[in-house]
């Protein structure tokens, strides 16, 4: 028996933002999420391309907070979650006391040696989906 129109449930794949300063990262990361059923709204390797994203509509971010530096990552990611308190923000990394310390702040965090299924759970996990 078909749904009923008021009940029929649509949700659209969450808007993901990827930003990586390896370029090798963003485009792997970004395909396996595309492969998923979600829509990546673009990469970016540097602070002012991802608040670019960020302001185009993304759900999630995602983001190895090393922009070349730590502090630029910390300083993004801050502002996102002040700016954009509806943006989730994963962050990813090899799990060391400035990642760490940012992941507190973050919906969620994935070490860069984790499996591709992590974080696809992980950005679900992060949009509520």
């Amino acid at each position: 028996m078909p749904l009923e129109p008021s009940r029929a449930v649509v949700s659209a794949p969450p808007r993901v933002a990827v930003v990586d300063s390896d370029r090798r990262v963003r485009i792997a990361l970004a395909e396996v999420l595309r492969v998923a059923g979600m829509d990546v709204v673009g990469t970016a390797g540097d602070v002012e391309s991802a608040l670019s994203l960020i302001a185009d509509g993304a759900d999630v971010m995602i983001v190895d907070p090393r922009l070349p530096d730590l502090a630029g990552g910390e300083a993004l990611v801050t502002h996102v979650i002040r700016s954009w308190p509806s943006v989730r923000v994963v962050i990813t990394g090899w799990g060391d006391t400035g990642e760490s310390r940012l992941s507190l702040a973050a919906t969620a965090f994935v070490a860069k040696s984790a499996k591709p299924e992590e974080f696809i759970a992980a950005t679900l996990a992060a949009c509520g989906c």
